[in-house]
């Protein structure tokens, strides 16, 4: 072989290695801004005070996406800045920052037309942008001293109401925002007005707010799973917990419905709790068993629904693994994950990710999806798990990937994994209450005697197992 070919052969090679590091890469920043979202949720969930609440949001941002952090509100007497949260190595910023006027244009205090919602985005902070920022001569030479390399200014809408705005910015972290990250920030926006208007900024709401958890209740004990159906050829076993003793269902599901030629299975997981997290689960499931039924197709059921979530303006958010079975075993599986932890083939003790993901459901117009086939030998399970069990907090902190991997490993069965999953994750929180909800889906080619399942549903609970053997 020549010098040529092998320089040729090499550049291909490093190309290969290249992209595979950015797929990897941009994974984990998906992953990465999925939790964000979760815990911008968990914070307006948390019934904290106002001031509780942006603090709270601005801890959360700083130094995760942003060199510095601000959040203004408009309330009746005009715009105000609520927040300010510097990261390590701008000190002596935060006192100025907060000082300064308000960052919430005047379009969005006027409300005077749709230009108002669009973010303000700055890719490349320039001479020209700081000047038409400054306030005075005194404040554009603080502004240049800070060195800000890119920042995003974005309305904060609760109900339809321009409350205020959320601005970012990095600066002497080094970092720079893209087109991809302003978007985020748009995401993030709806988060951040929600936690806002839940912790009581908006008086006027606050009738509406419990008139629809009224609603979300009555919704929510709707939504708890149904018995699993009985499935030719395949033993299955599925178990929810919600998070907390006295809710019934939270942001966790899982469903299991015909379709053509088959049958599909879907676990998923949403943003938020109560009335928020209800209707989102309502949208998810329907809207994927609805799309299944005309396609018989995951991949289609996932591209549907991430319209749907998208339609609403909210923020709405939905990470689901979607199977596809036939009542031939031998038939592989098909998977499609959008931002749901991978499933996993437990295979002996041997416990491998029977597909990857991608990108979560809710966020992007142009995301993609991809279809794993994969064939569940004799002996072999699928299993399905979202994140509250792996996030689950205990004496010994999280329960992990490597405790979840262990208790799959050398289970005879789906009712053996349900079984064990439910016991070592009560031990491992010392019977407390969990701080995300549970669902857990197990599939495995029927054997030829019913395994005995002794778990019974319980009022915070449901687990099922069904084992469609012939005999």
């Amino acid at each position: 072989m020549s010098w040529v070919a092998i320089a040729v052969a090499g550049m291909i090679a490093m190309g290969a290695l290249i992209a595979v590091a950015i797929l990897v890469i941009g994974d984990r920043r998906v992953r990465r801004r999925f939790q964000i979202l979760g815990e911008v949720a968990s914070v307006s969930d948390a019934d904290g005070t106002f001031e509780q609440t942006v603090e709270a949001i601005c801890e959360i941002l700083v130094p995760a996406v942003a060199d510095f952090c601000m959040i203004d509100v408009i309330d009746e007497d005009g715009p105000r800045r609520a927040a300010v949260r510097v990261a390590p190595g701008g000190e002596g910023i935060e006192r100025r920052l907060a000082e300064r006027e308000p960052s919430v244009p005047e379009r969005m205090v006027d409300d005077d037309d749709g230009d108002s919602l669009r973010p303000r985005f700055y890719e490349r902070m320039t001479e020209r942008d700081l000047r038409a920022l400054a306030h005075d001569d005194a404040d554009l030479e603080f502004l240049r001293g800070m060195e800000i390399r890119s920042a995003v200014t974005v309305a904060l809408n609760a109900h339809g109401k321009i409350t205020g705005a959320l601005t970012l910015g990095v600066a002497w972290s080094g970092r720079r925002y893209r087109r991809g990250d302003a978007r985020f920030a748009w995401i993030l926006s709806g988060m951040v007005a929600l936690a806002l208007d839940n912790s009581g900024l908006f008086a006027d709401l606050e009738r509406a707010e419990r008139a629809r958890a009224e609603i979300a209740e009555t919704l929510q004990r709707g939504l708890l799973p149904s018995p699993l159906p009985h499935i030719p050829g395949w033993s299955i076993a599925a178990m929810y917990r919600p998070a907390g003793a006295e809710n019934e269902v939270g942001g966790d599901f899982y469903d299991v419905f015909r379709v053509p030629g088959g049958w599909m299975l879907a676990v998923g997981d949403v943003t938020g709790r109560g009335a928020a997290a209800a209707s989102i689960t309502a949208v998810a499931r329907y809207t994927l068993r609805t799309a299944a039924l005309l396609s018989d197709d995951p991949l289609a059921a996932l591209t549907t629904l991430n319209r749907a979530l998208l339609a609403r303006g909210d923020a709405a958010l939905c990470s689901v693994a979607a199977v596809s079975i036939r009542e031939d075993p031998a038939v592989p599986v098909r998977i499609a994950v959008a931002g749901h932890p991978p499933p996993l083939l437990v295979d002996g003790e041997t416990v491998a990710e029977a597909a990857g993901s991608d990108p979560v459901l809710g966020a992007f117009a142009d995301a993609e999806w991809a279809v794993e086939r994969r064939r569940i030998e004799p002996g072999q399970q699928l299993v399905i798990v979202t994140d509250g069990i792996a996030e689950a907090q205990g004496g010994d902190g999280r329960f992990g990937e490597e405790r979840l991997r262990a208790e799959l490993g050398g289970a005879a069965n789906p009712a053996q994994v349900l079984q064990r999953l439910e016991r070592s994750l009560e031990s491992f929180v010392g019977g407390g209450a969990l701080e995300d909800d549970v669902a857990v889906f197990a599939l495995a080619r029927a054997s030829t005697a019913a395994p005995t399942d002794s778990a019974r549903p319980r009022p915070a609970a449901a687990v099922a197992s069904i084992d469609n053997g012939d005999a």
